[in-house]
């Protein structure tokens, strides 16, 4: 009976007969850096946030409609439509419920950087209607509809079905991320 430690072992050494006499192609088509991949995305997400922290600002955040609705040119009306109907499975919530604004703001840059890096499709964000807010209207509202129009890889968001939070809460579709 054979162990796998040897059948290995074999399979190496007959691989190894097989290459003796191969020589490396040498050539300078190909350089290899010697940062390695895992460090330079840590250093792009760094690089991210702090332009996120000057880009995603609580100030001036226009009044927005009850039902909220973006999409970027090239989006399928089909698409629009499974996403205002709630078709699509929602990979990824943030509930920003009892946040200041700041407090919000910090919840989402990390909450998107996180959609990134796992490369959700569709998230929803439940922002709140605004009923417990001093001025009894929104506040974090208009500030998620600012930002995620201002955020790159959100293709389109639309309020979300009564089910999962309906004009208090969006569904946001995210383009995947290319690392």
């Amino acid at each position: 009976m054979s162990t796998k430690n040897s059948k290995d072992n074999n399979d190496l050494q007959l691989f190894k007969e097989a290459m003796h006499d191969v020589k490396p192609i040498s050539h300078n088509k190909v350089t290899h850096s010697t940062k390695s991949i895992k460090k330079r995305k840590t250093e792009t997400r760094e690089s991210l946030k702090k332009t996120d922290q000057h880009r995603f600002s609580t100030e001036n955040a226009p009044d927005c409609d009850v039902i909220l609705r973006f999409d970027r040119p090239g989006i399928q009306k089909t698409t629009l439509k499974n996403l205002r109907q709630g078709k699509f499975p929602v990979e990824a919530s943030l509930d920003l419920h009892g946040f200041t604004a700041e407090q919000s703001r910090n919840a989402f840059i990390e909450f998107m950087d996180y959609c990134n890096n796992s490369q959700s499709k569709v998230v929803c964000i439940v922002h709140g209607k605004g009923f417990g807010s001093s001025e009894k209207k929104p506040v974090i509202k208009p500030l998620i509809n600012k930002w995620l129009k201002e955020s790159e890889n959100v293709l389109a968001f639309c309020s979300a079905q009564p089910k999962d939070g309906g004009t208090g809460a969006v569904y946001v579709l995210l383009k995947r991320a290319s690392n």
